[in-house]
């Protein structure tokens, strides 16, 4: 499973979206994307970027991620203006579960336009028509009501909470945990969000 999801890596596009792999030169865009508190507030621990060089080590990161194969990012550049706008993609990846998580984040002034619904639908039909992935999980803070409707349009289904599971901002918090059964997946996503790749 892993390796035919890192084999398989490439861009994807819909009609709004082209999805590609970060690049050092993304840096500007991605000090952008997380220098907005409302967008860190639940990414992670760490708060909003304040330097250039916080947003270089991250796209170096993304970067080693599929160069290390621990995880795949993917760049969201809204086609019409060629600006990367967030990022999406797959991390904890188990060959032997086959099983992985997805995580997104979105410039703060895309919100409310149905971009990551798009994206996601992208990588989410991507990961199960080129490889034998079982499920797709996602983590969520209970506050992040955004985040828990959207995965649930997409079809994840809502499968508990896990009471003070992680330390964030200095105490225990909650998380509820979602998702995505590959035998409920082609019951859920329409034909139109399939993948369309660039070679």
């Amino acid at each position: 499973m892993k390796e035919e999801l890192f084999a398989n890596f490439k861009e994807l596009q819909s009609d709004r979206l082209l999805l590609r792999q970060i690049t050092s030169q993304d840096s500007e865009a991605l000090f952008e994307i997380y220098s907005n508190k409302e967008v860190m507030l639940y990414f992670d621990d760490r708060g909003a970027f304040e330097s250039l060089s916080e947003a270089e080590d991250m796209a170096k990161g993304y970067e080693n991620g599929i160069k290390n194969r621990a995880e795949i990012r993917w760049g969201i550049v809204l086609k019409e203006t060629g600006k990367l706008i967030g990022t999406c993609g797959f991390h904890a990846i188990s060959d032997y579960d086959k099983r992985v998580e997805v995580g997104y984040d979105l410039n703060r002034e895309y919100w409310g336009q149905k971009i990551m619904t798009e994206a996601l639908s992208l990588i989410i039909s991507f990961a199960f028509e080129v490889s034998d992935v079982n499920r797709i999980e996602a983590f969520v803070e209970p506050p992040n009501t955004g985040s828990r409707k959207l995965l649930e349009k997409l079809g994840f289904t809502m499968e508990g909470t896990l009471r003070q599971h992680e330390m964030c901002r200095g105490e225990l918090i909650d998380i509820q945990i979602l998702g995505l059964l590959r035998k409920d997946w082609k019951l859920i996503l329409p034909d139109e969000m399939h993948i369309t790749t660039s070679d």
